[in-house]
């Protein structure tokens, strides 16, 4: 399972990319099949940081 995905199309807030990195409670990075959060930042060409949108992972 993925700990970090970069998905590489412009997003809704103007970015070039996004990246979501999968969350314990304690925000280390796990696998997003555990994760109790997740936070999705959208980004420049060159990597500075538009935007950032925080939730929580809802078991299945």
């Amino acid at each position: 399972m993925a700990k970090y995905e970069r998905i590489d199309e412009e997003t809704p807030n103007g970015g070039a990319y996004s990246e979501i990195f999968y969350l314990d409670d304690k925000h280390n990075v796990v696998d997003s099949g555990i994760a109790a959060q997740w936070v999705i930042r959208e980004c420049t060409a060159n990597g500075e940081l538009i935007c950032e949108t925080w939730g929580e992972a809802r078991g299945g």
